[in-house]
């Protein structure tokens, strides 16, 4: 007599022989996929942290120049900064500012970099640099605490004197799908260059 079908127990066999095949496979792409989105968020972190230190090394060397004082809310910081030139140094108004992309729903970090003239900026159009996108930015300011105790406040806006630039600025940054949240606090030499 010849056989000439499965028996239920060859097909139950053969079922779940393919089911670990499945769930083996499945187990192997997902892990690959979760790896691969780290490395990308590692990456993106990675080139946040290279911007960041840009506009460290531009804040610290930020000064008070009477006129065109320092300036900042939670969504922009605006400071003057001298750039050495070939010929000679020149003053120029850099400013930070937090815009929106409707499209990826996120929140970028645009540079504009002006040179100054006296009436602020010059016949020069500004030059606009994307820094970074995350899912929200926002800027805080430190300000020294009063009567007489120490430490730092933080607080959106900067209303210090026109003749100070703040203590410290604290960059926010919420980034990730699990919406990690990051800070970068920035502290500024006082005794930077006076102009008047």
């Amino acid at each position: 007599m010849t056989r000439r079908a499965f028996t239920l127990i060859e097909l139950v066999i053969a079922i779940l022989i393919l089911a670990v095949i499945v769930v083996s496979v499945y187990g192997s792409f997902s892990a690959g996929m979760k790896a691969w989105r780290r490395g990308g968020e590692g990456r993106e972190f990675q080139k946040i942290r290279i911007a960041l230190l840009k506009i460290q090394k531009e804040l610290r060397s930020s000064f008070f120049f009477s006129k065109a004082p320092f300036k900042g809310i939670s969504s922009e910081i605006t400071f003057p900064l001298v750039v050495a030139g070939e010929d000679k140094d020149e003053i120029y108004v850099i400013d930070y500012y937090i815009t929106e992309d409707k499209h990826a729903g996120s929140k970028v970090l645009m540079k504009r970099k002006a040179l100054f003239a006296e009436n602020r900026f010059s016949e020069e159009r500004p030059i606009e640099e994307f820094i970074f996108s995350a899912n929200s930015i926002d800027f805080e300011y430190a300000y020294e605490l009063k009567d007489g105790f120490k430490g730092i406040e933080w607080k959106d806006v900067w209303a210090g004197s026109q003749e100070k630039v703040p203590l410290a600025v604290k960059i926010n940054f919420k980034l990730g799908a699990n919406e990690d949240i990051h800070h970068k606090i920035i502290f500024i030499s006082q005794g930077a260059l006076g102009a008047e």
